[in-house]
């Protein structure tokens, strides 16, 4: 049988008394980071940012983690204050409790020279490329559902 027990901000007395508990003979005791993210909290968090960075985020996914700056500008479409967004969300769900604070950031402004070039999700390669979580927690908004 496996139990797991999320414990946000335990008190002191709490803590303590499963500490004991995982301290009894023949436990079996395992600490796992919530550090990830997942499709549902992926879908939170692309509802609460704004309708652009919205767009933005449904572009990055769609071109498979990335995007260039001129293809996010394509049409006269200004990225002015839209970018901000996916930190500022993503802090604010922090703040209230909705995250866990070792969440990390799902996008990353690359900027050269003074000059935005592209906006990607950080990780590639590792277990925290968060692009398989956000194309399944956005698909239906991707097919067109």
């Amino acid at each position: 049988m496996k139990i797991t027990i999320t414990v946000e901000n335990p008190t002191p007395e709490v803590l303590e008394k499963l500490l004991a508990l995982a301290a009894m003979p023949a436990a079996v005791v395992t600490a796992v980071a919530d550090d990830h993210w997942t499709p549902e909290r992926a879908r939170s968090y692309y509802d609460r940012l704004p309708p652009r960075a919205q767009q933005i985020l449904l572009q990055i996914v769609e071109g498979e983690g990335e995007c260039a700056a001129e293809q996010l500008k394509a049409n006269g479409r200004s990225l002015r204050g839209s970018t901000g967004a996916f930190r500022r969300v993503l802090s604010e769900g922090k703040r209230t409790g909705l995250w866990p604070e070792a969440l990390p950031v799902p996008v990353v402004s690359h900027v050269v020279g003074g000059q935005l070039k592209k906006i990607e999700m950080p990780g590639h390669g590792t277990e925290q490329y968060v692009l398989p979580v956000f194309a399944a927690g956005l698909d239906e908004l991707r097919s067109g559902d």
